[in-house]
């Protein structure tokens, strides 16, 4: 079947469906847009708060691992992204980091009234007293025992009712991400969505996608199952790190964009617990309000304030057997926290296609990454000792489990020789990179704009497009980067 457009945008989350939202206006003129989404676009009843059943939400399932099983990496797959699961962290680009990307045009001037405009639309707050619950309390009564700064995190929320499943969709669409806000702004203008529809290749003007049946429970699209062949004047992609730059490689673009797929980012993260003698319940309420940034320049690690639901928690202790069980049993009581390392952006770090054309991420922790993840550990423990508590679980130190008597051997007893690939549990949910922007084609695959390097109809606007980390979990500046693509493409 063919299908023919002015605009395509492949991809709905918090670049695509920013891109959807800035150009929908065009669409009330005649211009024809579509919305393509591979995942389902799931209602808010489908949200049944249940762990293993919100996976269906991510992208394998939420177990899609790095080459080697190292790092087990989590993006959404539906209409709205990784935005339907995350948080509702909303954080900007520092500043520094911004000049040290050495984007020709791309300044903190540039950025900063667009981050204010995208935190009025997606109404970002600072938490009030009653989000704080337990954990976040004793968070910051850790920090302050230690003279270490705690800071708010701001939140994309609206009408909050704090139930605590923001990783499973919220089910009364409060988080204001890209399913709740700029999706149906774009819709409502005349941009024809079309979930369950995978991009497999561009050639020229022309995609070549699948539209699969629609899921149960979920709502069905425009467009009746089967193969299609889609024309546009202009096309915009915003898979993300794994699906434009994998879409890009199935194309061929890896002859003349020798970058394509390389220099990613992770953002890797632990999160660790501490075992308190009184009960916390952190999985009640919002679970992330505060973070310090103490350790961040020169240890190379945030510290935020994390609880995750039970598979998630046993799976991130990386115990066995009665430790396990001892920990488990004393899931009401645990304090969580959440470590996310600066790591480099190295060319030998890519995303590649498989044998069967299907992205894989070829990722290593460089030694610098490895040793801040040790520092947040030792850190992390003596936050939650100070808060009180009688144990902490540390999963790569010399022994998992272990109570405030070892505090004064931290440095030693957390060490990167117990840093174990495949049995220390590294996560990702912040993929950066792969399409990244610079000066030529030598170097990178797109310009300051977004526009794929020798194709002035081809456009990026997700992270893939970030040159490096941008040290903070990447939703705003993900939105602000769209906001200046969309610009070029009308321009």
């Amino acid at each position: 079947m063919n299908k023919e457009y002015d605009l395509i945008i492949v991809g709905s989350g918090a670049g695509g469906a920013t891109v959807a939202s800035r150009l929908a206006p065009l669409a009330k003129q005649g211009v024809r847009i579509a919305l393509l989404e591979a995942g389902p676009h799931f209602s808010n009843r489908y949200f049944t708060q249940r762990e293993i059943e919100m996976f269906d939400l991510f992208y394998d399932r939420g177990a899609w691992p790095t080459a080697d099983g190292a790092v087990t990496v989590s993006f959404g797959k539906a209409v709205g992204g990784s935005t339907l699961m995350y948080t509702g962290v909303t954080f900007r680009l520092p500043d520094d980091v911004c000049r040290q990307w050495g984007v020709e045009g791309l300044t903190p001037e540039d950025l900063a009234p667009r981050f204010a405009r995208l935190e009025k639309e997606v109404n970002v707050m600072t938490p009030g007293p009653e989000m704080v619950n337990e954990n976040n309390r004793l968070f910051r009564k850790g920090c302050e025992a230690l003279d270490l700064p705690v800071k708010d995190i701001q939140l994309n929320l609206d009408g909050c009712e704090q139930m605590g499943f923001c990783n499973l969709g919220c089910v009364r669409h409060h988080k204001q991400g890209t399913a709740a806000v700029q999706v149906p702004q774009a819709v409502a203008a005349g941009v024809e969505l079309v979930p369950n529809c995978e991009v497999r290749r561009i050639a020229g003007h022309t995609l070549e996608a699948t539209v699969k049946p629609t899921p149960p429970g979920t709502e069905p699209g425009p467009w009746s199952p089967g193969e299609y062949r889609i024309s546009a004047r202009q096309i915009v992609l915003a898979g993300g790190t794994v699906g434009s730059t994998a879409l890009l490689l199935r194309s061929g673009f890896e002859r003349e964009l020798p970058a394509l797929g390389k220099y990613v980012t992770i953002h890797p993260a632990m999160t660790v617990y501490g075992i308190h003698p009184q009960k916390v319940e952190a999985f009640r309420g919002f679970p992330k309000v505060y973070y310090t940034d103490a350790f961040s320049e020169k240890e190379g690690f945030y510290l935020e304030t994390a609880f995750y639901y039970p598979f998630i928690t046993a799976k991130n202790t990386a115990l066995w057997g009665t430790e396990l069980t001892h920990v488990m049993q004393r899931y009401d009581r645990l304090m969580g926290i959440i470590i996310l390392a600066h790591d480099e952006a190295l060319a030998t770090n890519r995303i590649r296609l498989d044998s069967k054309g299907l992205p894989q991420l070829k990722y290593q922790l460089s030694e610098r990454s490895i040793e801040a993840l040790c520092d947040g550990q030792r850190r992390a423990s003596r936050i939650f000792f100070a808060a009180g508590c009688e144990q902490v679980v540390m999963p790569n130190a010399r022994q998992i489990l272990f109570g405030p008597n070892a505090t004064d051997e931290l440095d030693s007893f957390i060490s990167p020789r117990h840093f174990l690939p495949n049995k220390t549990p590294i996560a990702s949910a912040h993929l950066q990179g792969g399409c990244r922007m610079g000066q030529g084609p030598e170097d990178s695959v797109c310009d300051s704009r977004g526009r794929v390097h020798g194709h002035p109809h081809l456009f990026v606007a997700d992270g893939s497009l970030f040159p490096q980390s941008a040290h903070v979990n990447p939703y705003l500046t993900i939105m602000a980067l769209a906001d200046r693509v969309a610009e070029g493409v009308v321009a």
